[in-house]
């Protein structure tokens, strides 16, 4: 019997984009109740960290215009990343109505997969939901 199969192209979304802005405000919000000193060493050093995160978090909102992942999932587990890279789906994905998230094991490495539910259409979304939830079952 064949291993039920789907392609997927997912691009950055307005779910990502809003994520990441949220969590910058959260990350940045928190130099508000750093202790008030005036000394010119800690003043400096508050002021350079802050700057570095905001340069970070420009820089990801940046990147995130350009990114793509096109990937091929299989019922049974196992996948391809664009580029012919083998993957298998290790530990039980959060399925959730906004996004999926899921992590693969690749040759080397393993990294996690968050897909918005903006990403895809509505068909392609349940598609991949379905499909990782008949994974997680094997």
């Amino acid at each position: 019997m064949d291993v039920q199969q789907h392609s997927f192209d997912v691009c950055s979304s307005f779910g990502q984009r809003f994520s990441l802005t949220v969590i910058a405000f959260v990350c940045l919000s928190s130099f508000f109740i750093w202790p008030y000193a005036e000394n010119t060493l800690y003043i400096l050093f508050k002021g350079l960290l802050f700057i570095t995160c905001c340069v970070f978090f420009v820089w990801q909102l940046w990147r995130l215009k350009e990114w793509r992942c096109r990937f091929v999932l299989r019922a049974d587990g196992v996948g391809k990343l664009e580029g012919n890279v083998d993957f298998a789906l290790i530990g039980k994905p959060v399925i959730t109505p906004f996004a999926v998230m899921f992590d693969i094991s690749l040759a080397k490495q393993s990294r996690r997969l968050v897909v918005w539910a903006d990403m895809l259409d509505d068909t392609n979304f349940r598609h991949l939901c379905r499909l990782l939830q008949l994974a997680s079952q094997r």
